[in-house]
């Protein structure tokens, strides 16, 4: 979705990010930008990744932050995590 008052994780996604990182996620676009992720949000996307895959990185970032689409997308491939789905 690219509405940015609707929530863009599904509850199978919101389930799911939880259980990898253990706990509730960030609230919908609670986090400013990526140039300067908080400490947790890129520990939880960097275990997402791991864990599960560029997809759902990319889908906790897209919701945890005001970042456009685009640049969510870029910042994912910028660190190489998108290869695999590309």
């Amino acid at each position: 979705m690219t509405d940015k008052n609707v929530s863009s994780l599904s509850m199978e996604m919101v389930e799911q990010i939880q259980r990898i990182i253990g706990r509730e996620i960030q609230p919908l676009r609670s986090v400013h930008g990526l140039a300067h992720l908080p400490l947790a949000v890129l520990q939880d996307v960097e275990v997402l990744n791991r864990v599960s895959g560029s997809i759902l990185a990319f889908s906790y970032l897209y919701h945890v932050t005001d970042a456009s689409f685009g640049d969510v997308k870029r910042y994912v491939s910028d660190r190489g995590w998108s290869e695999s789905v590309e």
